[in-house]
């Protein structure tokens, strides 16, 4: 039986991101069984609403709102922190608009917001009946999470990077969590700018940073900016919906 997991998210390259990476952390769990072509029967990453709308975080607002759907209150007697009133009404109109849904992926940057985290965690750690509730939190933004998975291809690729260890001070591809989130995307530590000077703004390069660099690095590279614990993230709450 195919599972079904809506994902709430800020821009298409996050959605695809986090889906591709959780695709690979099912298929290391499943790979007796389960590869990159079978996986896809499996799961269903559902980005839109029925209406056509993307599942974004601007959107979830606007959607539970004409839904009639309201998210005041407290967590656990507690106030919420940074985005817990916003995943609670995410939650709360996704369980409305999707009656058979197996589980719901959060996917956020964290920016300069570090309660964001644990604002996310007193949403999703509430009662949802049998659906999974799921984070991934990019320190600082997604950027980051790709970065940690570059790994260069030739000798000017090689290049690039030593120019950035060079200007930065540190290695980006296992320091990610130490560039900073701005407004400024030509700032020397905004992460959206040492992609684009690594991978020449080049989607597909880009997109191999993720796809084959190997789990067990992306992991060693991603404990400080959130990677790591995204995909344990999966391989705690989603694998298990799959097999066993």
């Amino acid at each position: 039986m195919t599972r079904r997991f809506a994902v709430v998210h800020e821009a298409e390259a996050d959605f695809q991101t986090a889906t591709d990476l959780a695709d690979q952390v099912l298929v290391e769990a499943f790979a007796s069984w389960l590869d990159d072509e079978s996986v896809v029967y499996q799961r269903e990453w559902v980005s839109q609403e029925p209406g056509g709308r993307r599942l974004t975080w601007k959107a979830m607002r606007r959607l539970a709102e004409a839904a009639g759907i309201e998210a005041e209150g407290y967590f656990d007697g507690r106030p919420g922190l940074a985005d817990a009133r916003a995943a609670r009404r995410a939650i709360l109109y996704l369980r409305d608009a999707f009656p058979q849904l197996d589980g719901i992926l959060l996917v956020r940057d964290r920016d300069d917001q570090r309660e964001r985290r644990d604002g996310l965690d007193q949403a999703r750690k509430e009662h949802h009946g049998q659906m999974v509730v799921f984070v991934g939190l990019a320190v600082v933004e997604r950027e980051a999470w790709v970065i940690s998975g570059f790994e260069p291809q030739d000798d000017q690729e090689t290049t690039r990077l030593n120019a950035e260890r060079q200007a930065l001070g540190f290695n980006p591809c296992e320091r990610s969590h130490e560039l900073t989130a701005c407004k400024d995307d030509t700032a020397k530590r905004s992460p959206k700018r040492v992609l684009r000077e690594l991978t020449l703004d080049d989607r597909e390069r880009e997109a191999r940073c993720w796809r084959t660099t190997p789990l067990s690095t992306l992991k060693q590279r991603g404990g400080a900016n959130g990677l790591a614990a995204y995909l344990a993230e999966v391989r705690q709450h989603l694998a298990p919906l799959i097999g066993s």
